[in-house]
């Protein structure tokens, strides 16, 4: 992983993480097309896409927004931003994962001030706003959290196919692509 490229982008995972979460009033600020659009660590081509992302669900009032979000996520069984959910649905093995994706959150300073559950995609984008990792000898254990988005969000986008165009399924597949441009930047550094 590049973690200073993650540094750089603390921002834009703030500013993801409650794009993609149930929309509120601060959830389309100046501020959060700003850290998307001109955070320097992002390519243009990722600052024109999630500033036309945030644009495109910035359309409507806020119930129009709220009620987008709810009838996608929250009323529909097929898609849901809860990652580890897709591989495991409610088993056993899920429960291992949830309570070690919470440890690692602890471990690495950043403290849950939610109900969710701790594979609730905006709260691991948070997790790379806050985390920190920067010359922690224990960088590899993030792998898990790396795991758990890479699985969810690729199932929930082949569940989504009839829904690709809209809006939170593009824009979770630019996220995903944000992610691995995190890892595979490092690995290219290293060939």
């Amino acid at each position: 992983m590049n973690f200073a490229k993650i540094n750089q982008l603390q921002d834009v995972f703030v500013a993801l993480s409650r794009l993609i979460d149930y929309p509120d009033q601060e959830t389309f600020s100046p501020e959060m097309r700003a850290a998307l659009v001109e955070n320097p660590a992002l390519s243009k081509e990722q600052q024109v896409t999630f500033g036309e992302l945030f644009d495109e669900l910035n359309q409507g009032t806020l119930l129009d927004q709220e009620s987008h979000f709810a009838s996608l996520f929250e009323m529909n069984r097929r898609y849901t931003l809860y990652m580890s959910y897709y591989k495991m649905t409610d088993s056993r093995e899920r429960g291992t994962i949830l309570a070690k994706l919470k440890m690692m959150y602890e471990m690495f300073g950043v403290a849950e001030t939610t109900s969710e559950l701790a594979d609730y995609l905006p709260m691991l984008l948070e997790f790379f706003a806050y985390g920190d990792f920067m010359d922690d000898s224990r960088q590899d254990d993030l792998k898990l959290a790396l795991g758990v988005i890479e699985d969810g969000t690729y199932s929930l986008l082949q569940n989504a196919l009839a829904d690709a165009d809209d809006p939170y399924m593009k824009l979770i597949k630019a996220v995903r692509g944000l992610i691995r441009s995190c890892v595979e930047t490092e690995a290219n550094a290293h060939a």
